[in-house]
């Protein structure tokens, strides 16, 4: 070193720099855990500059827009099991939105709960039991036993995934009977559990009464891209406010018109109900203002659904995210106006893909698979090279269940191999791995989630029960599914693929002076970062606290 550069490092040591300001999160009376479904970092990075609700309020707080929701199994039931918990899906149990009971044969839908029947759905019990580990609320619940735990979204699999077990209300949209609706643990009674949301829902029938809900559309710059697309053998019509529901007279009892339910659903005012439960629950339920923390978790739908149906990139999905800011801008305003601590964390289930079609105009090699169709091909020629009477194949490609009847149980292994063989003859398959393979590849604990190998993302999202027995991963910006009908979906998503994985993540609170930073996190790190804040110790996870200050203080102690 220098005489020179040695006294410039010598008064660099010496002159004062002047401190950060406090940016320490508040121990907070109320945590609000927000999931938009679907919510890609694709998305949020193309419109994020366009944001001026509470999308843009956000972005001042802790942004990090490389998230990822780290497992392959990228559907609704996986990525919000893994918010809450700290945990892959393959220690939550819940490594798709359904499986198939090895016993029976039969589908297993991810949230139903033969202990939880819910109000006048005999047909459709719903609960925690297939969640195997506790979320951030029991954690809070049993080091403070006046902590308190809501839960709403439009989807069961949304609230009941971030409620845990033994939340204080957890509640969703019902499209059969209409309103928010919830499940019923032994022990308590209907007209008790449904209480909290009886006023509101009475109310929103009232309200649709006397003015229908009606989509108007919000951002001008929105309007591109309209008209017929084809998507597959199907045309879809885009126009903003997407046409196909008229409002009814004035009085006319539509709400438990199927129709309409499937309008609201890929609508903004999906949405719009939740967040306007939620704010009634925040007064209703005197949320953050009580002696210990309470938990506020939301799933948001509407953006997973408009995704579907009209594509992740479409002029609807623009001004639904349109409305989605302005609808969280006043949300977190009424937060700000509660004069309490609060934190509030942004997140996503999952990513999405543009829809292939999309995709090939723009010089890509996207196509579609028909997911029941190539089971159904490999599996007869499965069937033929073991000696089978039937084709032993169920589930998806991504999940292969091989389903045997008793006499042919010993020829388990054999069909496995000869399934693993069949699907690498097909173009539309990228490699395959079976479950044994995955079960032996865990990833170590803070591998980056950018840097995982296929079979490790797989190896995060695979339980040894509930499990397919092979998992094929198909070729990059394929979307599986053939929509013929308005309602079946153009855009996707479920991939080992990263379009899929990365979704953004944003802790903001009052007062917050942020900063943002773009190396790779995951969801999981979300609910040991807010135990912290909390003052909590939380159980052995697989994520890990994140420092939200910026300063020389540490949020993680």
């Amino acid at each position: 070193m220098t005489f020179r550069r040695a006294l410039w490092v010598l008064a660099a040591t010496l002159i004062p720099t002047p401190a950060l300001a406090a940016t320490a999160p508040p121990s907070p009376t109320l945590i609000v855990a927000i999931s938009v479904d679907q919510f890609s970092a694709a998305l949020f990075d193309q419109y994020r500059g366009r944001f001026t609700g509470g999308l843009m309020t956000l972005q001042q707080g802790v942004v990090f827009p490389n998230g990822y929701q780290s497992h392959a199994a990228t559907e609704t039931c996986p990525g919000h099991s893994t918010i809450l918990t700290g945990r892959h899906p393959a220690a939550t149990g819940i490594v798709a939105n359904g499986w198939i009971d090895r016993a029976t044969g039969q589908p297993v839908y991810c949230m139903a709960d033969p202990a939880g029947p819910v109000p006048n759905r005999p047909d459709a019990p719903r609960g925690p039991a297939n969640l195997k580990v506790p979320t951030l609320g029991e954690w809070l619940k049993a080091a403070k036993t006046q902590s308190r735990v809501f839960a709403v979204s439009g989807k069961d699999r949304g609230a009941i995934t971030m409620a845990g077990h033994n939340a204080d209300g957890t509640f969703w949209w019902d499209d059969t009977l209409g309103g928010f609706t919830t499940y019923v643990p032994a022990g308590t009674n209907a007209d008790a559990r449904l209480a909290p949301v009886k006023a509101f829902n009475e109310a929103v029938f009232a309200a649709w009464k006397k003015k229908a809900p009606a989509w108007i559309p919000l951002d001008p710059r929105c309007k591109v891209g309209l008209g017929p697309h084809k998507y597959a053998v199907m045309t879809v019509d885009h126009e903003l406010p997407p046409p196909g529901w008229e409002p009814p007279p004035a009085g006319e009892d539509f709400h438990l018109d199927p129709f309409f339910q499937s309008w609201l659903r890929a609508s903004p005012m999906y949405d719009k109900l939740s967040l306007d439960l939620a704010a009634q629950l925040i007064d209703s339920q005197h949320l953050g203002r009580g002696p210990a923390p309470d938990v506020l978790a939301i799933s948001l739908s509407a953006t997973d659904y408009v995704g579907h149906r009209y594509g992740p990139e479409s002029a609807e999905q623009c001004d639904n995210l349109a409305h989605l800011d302005a609808m969280l801008g006043v949300f977190l305003a009424k937060l700000t106006a509660l004069k309490v601590p609060v934190m509030v964390v942004l997140t996503a289930d999952h990513g999405s893909l543009a829809t292939p079609e999309v995709l090939a105009e723009r010089g890509f090699p996207a196509h579609r698979v028909d997911g029941k169709a190539l089971l159904k091909e490999v599996g007869d020629k499965v069937a033929a090279d073991t000696g089978l009477a039937a084709n032993p194949l169920v589930g998806d490609p991504y999940e292969i269940t091989v389903n045997l009847p008793p006499a042919d149980a010993a020829k388990r292994p054999q069909v496995i191999a000869a399934t693993v063989q069949r699907l690498r003859e097909r173009p539309e398959v990228y490699t395959v791995f079976t479950q044994a393979e995955a079960l032996a590849a865990l990833p170590p604990k803070g591998k980056p989630a950018d840097e995982l190998t296929l079979i490790e993302r797989i190896a995060e999202s695979t339980d040894a029960v509930r499990s397919g027995d092979v998992m094929a991963v198909l070729q990059p910006f394929t979307t599986v599914g053939v929509p013929i009908g308005l309602g079946d979906t153009v855009g996707g998503h479920g991939s080992v693929w990263n379009y899929d994985r990365r979704v953004p993540i944003l802790f903001w609170w009052p007062g917050v002076k942020g900063y943002e930073q773009p190396l790779p996190v995951e969801t999981v790190d979300i609910a040991p970062t807010l135990a912290a804040v909390a003052g909590i110790k939380a159980p052995p996870v697989d994520g890990r606290c994140l420092d939200l200050d910026r300063g020389e203080r540490a949020t993680c102690r």
